[in-house]
């Protein structure tokens, strides 16, 4: 019996060494394709398939290939039946996020199986973490590569399916574990009769080999001597040859060490370099010189169209493919370097077999290595793409030169383009700068420079009235009138849609400059006749001068702009020089808008209000705010110091939220502590008036019907207003905004406008009130603007009254409220709370007008 146990050793033996070589050539293979992908860590899915493909032609049990950088599957192959695969996450998939973090945990493979595969059939999945090398020299996690292994084909090719075996086999060890794990192939209960157990060795684990006899264990009746005597020579024949099997082992075994270090790194070099030349499409060959015979890898059969790989072909193979009018000259190149025992680097091009032509670069080197034939050793690439691109662009070149003189003449009309306006065909800004920078580099003394910056006045209008085409008509209108009248040797260009600029000598002669705005002004004044339509506009000019060319000409050209202002500052259609008044008054503008800006910012604009007073029983009726800033150094500044700039700097509307804002907030606070204010007035100008969202702006503050009134000037022209103030207006009435019309009888309102915007209160101007004690006819006017707003059930309010006389005759007259210094000035919140209560507690006329 235990011969029969030895033979069934052997055979097990055998078909463990099968399977040890089949998985680890499997799993070598997989290893360079790991290596490449370290190297090229942005490898794409066409790549990824190019390397793949030659794997799969070196191996008959790899089934699938997958790349999964930061274990996200995103490269396959193949690619066809597993499009599916790609984007799956290891770390979301329960069934094999383990082993994928197992695998990137400990840095080696891990092999799992055999599993089920969705395919169809059974295998063992290989999970190669993938670490890449960063400029410090530590290893950066990459990802892993997954290589499926087909289990029915490795079972095969190992032996273990062989309808010769005589043995029963079983594996042991699912996913590695060796004898502690499942038996995953073969009868599940071998392991009760009594089998020979051999261990198969993996790079990821083992797996054992349970083989028993096909036909069972013979069984026979030995007696105690024959044990006693098969003991004894088992102990001579057995155990002392292993013992110095032993020692030998132990001599040798540093050297085995060695030697299977130097031959896995071998290996490894040897597939680098396979898959390398695979990747770089580079053929590689060989002629052995005495006899002849080329040796041609797979790449280079491909180079020369052939589909069947023949690694063994002739000489005459080679001169074949070659193209008639390059054959004699490459055979000749050929030949020479072999007489010379020399290299070769050669360009020619073959006729693949199905007759397309294709350029190869070739290089080879003369080896003879001892005790063989003398070779030349190779390599041809394609470089068809490089010749073909050299030729077009060979071919472009002479085109090119041929059209010299045509790109010279497009050349110099894209120069002139870029350089000149293409409506009116004057130079533009970037020509008036290089004509100022010359200027500047050949200026001499006695030769200044005058700068006329120019801008056309209602411009605007013509475009937004007759549109653009009349807006491009005037343009060029009025750049002929400027070449009619600017000096022959001036530079005239369009710097702006509207803006134009004339640069010309000057000796200092301001009358001569004077003359000359003044023509162009008239030229502008001049109505133009567009298709029936006229156009009438004007030209503002503002006009510097440096005679003495103390003056930088760039800076010049800004201090022209500077006097151009003031001109359209003086009403437009007017001319005005630079003087160093004038950019004091320019600088001290520029820095109180810089002031305005940042008091915004800083909140620094507060209300003042000025109580107004029920003309017979002197109580408070409501309060008017009046903007004022609260500047940092020079403190308290009244509206007439920076209105004018918030206008100009459209700033209009955040003044008049950041006012109401206030406003809101200290009538909540009067509220709070028991002084109940009935209503506050704000002012609000034209411009809101006209933005199309104020209703959504007012909308986010906590207004209460009555609670607010705004002050509107007459001067807004209720008349002729737009559709949108209007709409504004109605929606504000709608939302319990009362209206007043401030200084009134200053403007152009009649009785229509009054009685389409009914305001609550019409507010008679200080101008009407401060001489009505001493002008009858004064009297009379105030009287009939009462009369008219009590015909329309329209309160009337006087403002100014400072006098106790104005009181009793505005009573006379039916004035209905009062507003002036006589009751109180403008002032603070917290003044205007101790005044209410002071004023609460003294209600008798005599005790008020002594206030």
């Amino acid at each position: 019996m235990q011969e029969q146990r030895n033979e069934v050793l052997a055979k097990a033996s055998v078909l463990r060494a099968e399977l040890e070589h089949t998985v680890n050539a499997n799993l070598q293979l997989v290893k360079g394709l790991v290596s490449v992908i370290a190297s090229e860590p942005d490898m794409g899915q066409v790549r990824f398939s190019f390397l793949a493909r030659s794997l799969f032609d070196d191996s008959q049990q790899l089934r699938v290939l997958a790349g999964a950088p930061d274990l996200k599957v995103n490269m396959i192959y193949p690619y066809v039946g597993n499009e599916s695969v790609i984007g799956l996450d290891y770390k979301q998939n329960e069934q094999q996020r383990t082993a994928a973090l197992r695998a990137r945990d400990t840095g080696e493979l891990v092999l799992a199986g055999p599993v089920d595969l969705v395919q169809g059939g059974r295998g063992f999945i290989g999970r190669y973490p993938v670490f890449l090398n960063d400029f410090t020299g530590e290893k950066k996690f990459w990802g892993i590569v997954s290589a499926v292994i087909d289990a029915e084909r490795l079972y095969q090719d190992s032996g273990l399916l062989s309808d010769d075996l005589d043995l029963d086999i079983a594996l042991q060890g699912q996913d590695g574990s060796g004898i502690s794990g499942d038996v995953f192939f073969g009868d599940p209960s071998m392991q009760q009769h009594n089998p020979v157990t051999v261990g198969v060795n993996l790079p990821f684990g083992s797996w054992v080999l349970l083989a028993t006899p096909r036909e069972g264990w013979a069984h026979g009746s030995p007696t105690i001597w024959q044990f006693r005597l098969f003991f004894v020579l088992a102990l001579f024949i057995v155990v002392v040859p292993l013992l110095y099997t032993a020692h030998l082992i132990r001599l040798r075994s540093k050297q085995n060490v060695e030697l299977e270090a130097r031959e896995q790194q071998l290996e490894l070099l040897h597939e680098r370099l396979r898959v390398a030349l695979s990747a770089s499409a580079i053929g590689v060959w060989e002629v052995n010189l005495r006899t002849r015979e080329n040796v041609w890898d797979e790449r280079t059969n491909d180079l020369f169209g052939y589909d069947d790989c023949i690694y063994i072909r002739s000489q005459k193979d080679w001169e074949d493919a070659l193209h008639p009018e390059d054959r004699e000259r490459a055979k000749k190149e050929f030949e020479i370097a072999i007489a010379t025992k020399g290299n070769l680097n050669s360009q020619f091009r073959i006729v693949l077999p199905k007759g397309q032509i294709r350029h190869l670069q070739s290089r080879c080197s003369y080896y003879h290595p001892a005790g063989g034939d003398p070779k030349m050793v190779g390599v041809n690439w394609d470089v068809t793409e490089e010749v073909e691109m050299k030729n077009a662009l060979l071919s472009a070149k002479k085109i090119t030169e041929g059209k010299n003189e045509e790109l010279e003449s497009a050349h110099q009309q894209i120069e002139h383009l870029a350089m000149h306006d293409e409506l009116t065909g004057l130079p533009n800004r970037r020509l008036l700068d290089q004509h100022l920078s010359h200027m500047q580099s050949i200026a001499e003394e006695g030769r200044g420079l005058a700068i006329l910056s120019i801008d056309l006045d209602r411009f605007k209008q013509i475009n937004d009235t007759l549109g653009h085409r009349a807006g491009d008509a005037t343009l060029c209108y009025f750049a002929g009138a400027l070449r009619a009248n600017a000096p022959k040797n001036g530079f005239i260009g369009r710097v702006g849609g509207d803006e134009f600029v004339v640069v010309m000598e000057c000796d200092g002669d301001l009358d001569m400059l004077s003359d000359l705005a003044r023509s162009i002004i008239a030229a502008a004044n001049r109505p133009l006749n567009f298709e029936g339509q006229i156009c009438r506009f004007g030209a503002s000019v503002g006009i510097a001068c440096s005679p003495d060319n103390d003056t930088r000409y760039t800076d010049l050209l800004v201090r022209s702009d500077i006097a151009l202002y003031r001109a359209k500052q003086d009403g437009r259609n007017c001319f005005s020089f630079f003087t160093d008044e004038l950019q004091t008054s320019i600088v001290k503008s520029r820095a109180l808008a810089d002031e305005v800006l940042r008091g915004i910012e800083q909140a620094q604009f507060v209300p003042f209000y000025q109580p107004q007073f029920d003309a017979h029983s002197l109580k408070i009726i409501g309060v008017e705010a009046l903007a004022r800033w609260d500047h940092p150094t020079k403190g308290l500044l009244s509206p007439y110091e920076f209105m004018a700039t918030a206008q100009e700097l459209n700033v209009m509307d955040k003044l008049d939220h950041m006012i109401l804002q206030t406003v809101l907030d200290d009538m909540a606070r009067w509220r709070a502590k028991g002084l109940e204010m009935p209503n506050a007035s704000v002012n609000v100008s034209s411009s809101r008036l006209e933005d199309e969202d104020l209703i959504s702006a007012l909308s986010e503050f906590d207004i209460k019907p009555g609670q607010i009134t705004f002050e509107l000037v007459e001067t807004i022209f209720l008349d002729e207003s737009k559709k949108i103030v209007d709409e504004n207006l109605e929606r504000l009435q709608e939302m319990g905004i009362d209206i007043d019309i401030d200084d009134f009888g200053t403007g152009h309102a009649s009785i229509v406008g009054l009685v389409r915007l009914h305001p609550k209160r019409l507010k008679i101007d200080r101008q009407f009130v401060a001489p009505l004690t001493k002008s009858a006819e004064q009297r009379r006017l105030i009287k009939s603007i009462i009369d008219m707003g009590k015909s329309l059930n329209i309160e009337v309010l006087a403002e100014g009254v400072e006098h106790e006389d104005q009181v009793r005759i505005l009573r006379l007259l039916g004035c209905d409220a009062f507003q002036g210094y006589l009751f109180g000035r403008p002032m603070g919140a917290d003044d205007l709370e101790r005044f209410i209560t002071d004023h609460n507690a003294e209600t008798e006329w005599p005790r008020m007008v002594s206030i």
